[in-house]
C-alpha cells in the first residue's frame, strides 16, 4: 500500500518533470505545447485513479485490522495481561496450574436469539482460546451450568450440546477437563431424572462425587444437586462416595486408619469444587468488587436452591476438611472465611467464580490458580467488556476514516 503512495508522487511530480524536459530541449521555447496538455491530461487521470484505489484499498486494510482487532486480538490483550500467581514457597514439580471458569450456560434450541447465540459463544471461544494459548494451564475445571437448556433437552439435542461444548471450549490432548454438573445441566433436585443424571455423566466424564489427584493435589468435586440430603439414589450414592473418600484421605494423615484395598496418597488437606456454594444467608457478606450488587445482594438465599442447606454444609466441611472450596451458581464473586471450631478448629476460603458468559454479566471473569499440597494462590482475571469492545471498534474506524481524508487530501495536492 505504501509503495502505492509512492507512485502516486512520482506520478504527481512527473508533470514538472515532463515540461522542464520539453522546455531545456526546444531552447526555452515551449514548442511541444500540443503535445504537452494531452500528456499532462494523461497524468492527472491516472493519479486520480491511483489516488481512489489507495483510499479504498487503505479503507478496507482499515476495517479488517478493526474487525481482527475487536474480534480476536482483544481477547489476547486481556488475557496477557493477567498472570499465574506465584506461591511462597519455591517452584517445584508439585505445583498446579489449574484454570477455573464457571457458568457458560451454553443456549439450547429453545431460548434465546439465533444472534445472541452466536455472539455468546464467539465471544466465549476466543476468550477461551487466548487463555489456553497464553496461560497454557496444566488443567481445567468447570464449575456446572455448561449448558443452560440441559435439563430441557433430549437425548439426541444433549448430544449435540455435549458437541457443542467441547467444539467452542478444546484442550490439547496432554490438559484435563474436568465439570461439575450445575441446575441448568441436570435440573434442581426434585427435577432431575435418572436419564439426565446418568447421561451428563457418561457424555461428560463427570460422576456425582470425584476425586482427583494431580501432582499431590488432591480435588473433590460434588454434584450439589445430590447433597439434598434424602434417601434418593443420587444422594445415597453421593454419600458413600463421600466416605470412602474421606476414608482415603484419613488413611494418608495417619496410617493406623490403613486397610487392605484402600487407595494410598500422600496427605494433603483437598480442594473442593462444586457448583453451589457452601451455606450462607446471601450475598451480603460479599464485598467484592464483582459481588452482586444492592439490593440484591441483600436478598435471602433459598436453600438447596441457592446455596446448600447448613446440614450439607456442615457434612462436606467435617469430612473433607477442604484447604479450599471453589463454587459458582450466582454469576458473581464473592470470598468467604469460614472458621469450623469441631471436632478441631480448621479454617479456610470459598471463592465464588464469576460467570464466563456476557449473557450473565458484563464483565465475564476466570480464575487462574497455582496450587501446591500445602498453599495455593488466586488470581482472579477478567475479560474486555462489551462497552471496551465497542468503544474500541469507534476510535479505531474513526481513526481509519480521518487517515483515508488525509490520504486523499495530499493525492490532490
Amino acid at each position: 500500500m505504501w509503495g502505492l503512495f509512492r507512485k502516486i508522487n512520482e506520478r504527481r511530480n512527473l508533470m514538472v518533470v515532463w515540461r522542464q524536459l520539453m522546455t531545456q530541449q526546444s531552447g526555452g521555447h515551449a514548442i511541444n505545447m500540443v503535445v504537452i496538455p494531452h500528456f499532462e491530461e494523461w497524468l492527472k487521470r491516472r493519479h486520480c485513479v491511483l489516488t481512489f484505489c489507495m483510499a479504498q484499498i487503505f479503507t478496507g486494510y482499515g476495517v479488517l485490522s478493526t474487525a481482527f482487532f475487536c474480534e480476536h486480538l482483544i481477547y489476547y490483550v486481556f488475557a496477557f495481561q493477567c498472570s499465574w500467581p506465584v506461591l511462597k514457597q519455591p517452584e517445584s514439580d508439585k505445583h498446579l496450574k489449574a484454570f477455573i471458569l464457571s457458568d457458560t450456560h451454553l443456549l439450547g434450541p429453545r431460548k434465546g436469539h439465533w444472534l445472541d447465540k452466536w455472539r455468546r459463544e464467539w465471544q466465549m471461544h476466543q476468550a477461551f482460546q487466548a487463555i489456553m494459548f497464553i496461560h497454557k494451564p496444566d488443567v481445567v475445571f468447570v464449575l456446572g451450568d455448561l449448558f443452560d437448556e440441559g435439563e430441557w433437552s433430549n437425548d439426541q439435542q444433549f448430544v449435540e450440546y455435549v458437541d457443542r461444548f467441547h467444539q467452542l471450549f478444546p484442550v490439547p490432548s496432554d490438559t484435563p477437563m474436568h465439570v461439575v454438573a450445575g441446575n441448568h445441566d441436570i435440573g434442581f433436585h426434585n427435577y432431575i431424572s435418572r436419564r439426565s443424571a446418568v447421561r451428563f455423566s457418561k457424555l461428560l466424564n463427570s460422576s456425582s462425587v470425584q476425586f482427583i489427584s494431580l501432582k499431590e493435589n488432591h480435588f473433590v468435586l460434588i454434584n450439589s444437586m445430590a447433597m439434598e440430603g434424602d434417601s434418593c439414589n443420587l444422594c445415597t450414592k453421593a454419600r458413600n462416595d463421600i466416605v470412602k473418600i474421606a476414608g482415603i484421605l484419613k488413611c494418608a494423615e495417619n496410617s493406623k486408619f490403613c486397610y487392605d484395598g484402600i487407595l494410598k496418597v500422600n496427605y494433603s488437606r483437598p480442594i473442593l469444587m462444586q457448583h453451589f456454594p457452601l451455606f450462607r444467608e446471601s450475598d451480603a457478606v460479599c464485598t467484592e468488587p464483582d459481588a452482586p450488587p444492592l439490593p440484591e445482594r441483600n436478598k435471602p438465599f433459598r436453600l438447596k436452591i441457592d446455596a446448600l442447606s447448613q446440614q450439607a454444609t456442615e457434612y462436606l466441611v467435617s469430612k473433607m476438611k477442604p484447604k479450599v472450596v471453589f463454587g459458582g451458581h450466582t454469576h458473581h464473586g464473592c470470598l468467604v472465611h469460614h472458621i469450623y471450631k469441631k471436632p478441631n478448629t480448621f479454617e479456610f476460603y470459598e471463592f465464588s467464580v464469576p460467570s464466563f458468559s456476557w449473557r450473565n454479566r458484563a464483565d465475564p471473569k476466570y480464575m487462574l490458580v497455582t496450587f501446591a499440597p500445602s498453599d495455593y494462590s488466586v488470581h482472579k482475571c477478567k475479560l474486555p467488556e462489551e462497552t471496551t469492545i465497542v468503544i474500541t471498534a469507534v476510535l479505531m474506524l474513526f481513526l481509519v476514516i480521518w487517515l483515508t481524508i488525509q490520504q486523499r487530501l495530499i493525492g490532490r495536492r
